[in-house]
């Protein structure tokens, strides 16, 4: 899992680090989800994660830790030295399935980028020379009740190397669940999509 973590950070400083603000939306309130059992809710996300039996979740210190690198990793592309980086990005959940190789991401980053120009970053620096990626066309699909603009991804050395990531947002805030298989056919993002469900939902 690190190793993906690692990567996932490094794609998302490269493509909007450069373009990460303040913005004059209307102010909305982020509040971290929390564990309840083996469920995670989050009223700020607007969906529930129950944990397939056999997956891991990773813990509060860790996920903590993904956070405070991505913002020393936006810190440095900023001209900083990322000893004293803005709190930034918010790891809200990480859990996988270790015999697998499956798992979802969901993370909250403040900033002006939309979820457009998100994924249009991701798809040029497929394009640069070097990427260790390929993307697909973005797709427009619904995810725990809410609409999500959502961009396939490929990753080269990755155990589970076929990714979906799903991006919408609200107010200030860019919100992104990434999906990873190992096998679209074996283990179908609607599979992992069946994980997530909405609050409204009893």
């Amino acid at each position: 899992m690190k190793k993906r973590t690692i990567a996932v950070a490094l794609l998302l400083a490269a493509a909007v680090g450069l373009l990460s603000g303040c913005s004059s939306e209307e102010e909305i309130f982020y509040s971290p989800g929390y564990w309840r059992d083996d469920t995670y809710y989050s009223a700020f996300l607007g969906l529930r994660f129950t944990l397939p039996e056999g997956w891991e979740a990773a813990d509060e210190d860790t996920l903590s830790q993904m956070s405070t690198d991505a913002d020393r990793i936006l810190d440095m592309q900023r001209g900083g030295d990322g000893e004293n980086p803005d709190s930034v990005y918010h790891y809200e959940l990480s859990a996988t399935d270790p015999e697998t190789g499956a798992g979802i991401l969901a993370l909250v980053q403040e900033t002006s980028t939309n979820a457009d120009t998100y994924l249009e970053g991701l798809q040029s620096g497929a394009e640069m020379e070097g990427a260790t990626y390929t993307t697909g066309d973005v797709l427009h699909l619904e995810l725990a009740g809410r609409r999500y603009l959502v961009l396939p991804l490929t990753m080269e050395g990755e155990t589970a190397p076929y990714q979906r990531q799903y991006a919408r947002k609200d107010g200030d805030y860019l919100i992104l669940i990434m999906l990873f298989t190992p096998d679209e056919e074996a283990i179908p993002f609607s599979t992992l999509e069946g994980y997530l469900s909405s609050l409204s939902e009893s």
